[in-house]
C-alpha cells in the first residue's frame, strides 16, 4: 500500500515537472519578439534603417509601403526607424532603472528579511517612505531643479524610476528572504557557524533570485509604460530623439487621416509590455511550482 502511494506521488511530481518544463508556444513567441526588438535597438546604427530624423518630401502621412514598411509620420519621417530608435530609449531607461533598483532594493530586502528585528523595522521604514512620494510630482520637481533645459533628461528619468522601484523590489526580496531563511539548509549552515554574509549570498540569494528575476520583468514593463506616459506629456527625452510616447502624442492630430502614425508606436509598446508581463508571469508560475515540489 505504501509503495503504491509512493509511486502515485512520484507520478504526480513527474507530471508537474513536465508541465512546468513546457512553457508553451506563446512564451517563446514573446521571448522571440523581445530578442528581435532588443537586437534591432542595439544594432540600429549598423542595420539598414533610415535616419529617424530625416524627412522625405512627398511622403507625409503615407501608409505602409515597400520603401517604408510602417509608413511615414506627419512630416515624412520613417516610422519603422523611429520605432526602433524609440525602443532604444525605452529599453535603456527600463533596464538601467530596474538594474539599479535591483541592486539597492535587493540588498535592503535581503538584509531586512535575514536579520529581522530592529534592522528589519529600520529598513522597512526606509522602503515605505519612498512609497508615499507622488511619482509625477517627484519627477517634475527633479526636472525643474536639476535640469530645466532638459539636457540630461534621460539620467533624471533613470534616477527617478530607479528610486521609485526600490521599495517594491525590496519588499518582494524581504518576503522571499523570510520564507527561505526558515528552510533546513539555511538553518544547517547557521548551525555549523557559517557567516551571515555567506548564508545570505550563498544559500538564500540563489533561491530568491528566480522570483526576483520574474518580478523585475514586470517592473521593466511598468517603467516602459511610465516613460511612454511621461513622453506623451512632453517631459521625457527631448526631440529629435524619438520615443514611443512622443510619437503617439505627435500622431494624435492625424488620427482621422493617418491612424498608422499613432498605431505603430502604440502597438510596439503594447507588444513589448505584454511580452514582458507574460514572460514574468510564466517564470513566476514555474519557480513557484518548483519551490512547492522542494
Amino acid at each position: 500500500m505504501i509503495k503504491l502511494k509512493l509511486r502515485k506521488r512520484t507520478r504526480e511530481v513527474d507530471e508537474t515537472s513536465r508541465t512546468n518544463n513546457s512553457l508553451g508556444l506563446m512564451f517563446w513567441a514573446a521571448v522571440s519578439f523581445l530578442a528581435v526588438l532588443t537586437f534591432c535597438a542595439i544594432f540600429a546604427d549598423i542595420l539598414p534603417f533610415k535616419n529617424p530624423t530625416q524627412t522625405f518630401k512627398g511622403f507625409n502621412k503615407n501608409g505602409p509601403s515597400g520603401s517604408f514598411l510602417l509608413g511615414n509620420d506627419g512630416v515624412g519621417r520613417d516610422i519603422l526607424s523611429r520605432v526602433v530608435y524609440g525602443a532604444q530609449t525605452s529599453l535603456v531607461i527600463a533596464v538601467v532603472g530596474t538594474s539599479i533598483a535591483l541592486i539597492i532594493g535587493g540588498s535592503i530586502g535581503l538584509a531586512a528579511g535575514y536579520y529581522r528585528g530592529k534592522v528589519d523595522r529600520l529598513l522597512t521604514i526606509m522602503l515605505n517612505t519612498t512609497l508615499i512620494i507622488p511619482p509625477l510630482i517627484l519627477f517634475i520637481s527633479l526636472i525643474l531643479f536639476l535640469d530645466p533645459a532638459a539636457e540630461r533628461r534621460m539620467f533624471i528619468l533613470i534616477f527617478t524610476f530607479a528610486l521609485l522601484s526600490i521599495a517594491p523590489i525590496g519588499r518582494v526580496v524581504r518576503a522571499n528572504t523570510m520564507a527561505w531563511s526558515e528552510r533546513e539548509f539555511v538553518l544547517a549552515a547557521q548551525t555549523i557557524g557559517a557567516r551571515n554574509g555567506r548564508v545570505m549570498f550563498r544559500e538564500i540569494l540563489p533561491n530568491v533570485a528566480p522570483s526576483l528575476i520574474s518580478y523585475s520583468l514586470i517592473v521593466m514593463a511598468t517603467l516602459i509604460i511610465v516613460e511612454g506616459a511621461v513622453a506623451f506629456l512632453g517631459l521625457s527625452v527631448p526631440s529629435p530623439t524619438p520615443t514611443w510616447g512622443d510619437m503617439i502624442n505627435k500622431g494624435r492630430p492625424h488620427l482621422d487621416v493617418a491612424p498608422h502614425i499613432t498605431l505603430m508606436p502604440a502597438l510596439s509598446m503594447f507588444l513589448t509590455v505584454l511580452s514582458l508581463n507574460f514572460i514574468g508571469d510564466k517564470l513566476q508560475e514555474k519557480f513557484e511550482s518548483k519551490a512547492a515540489i522542494l
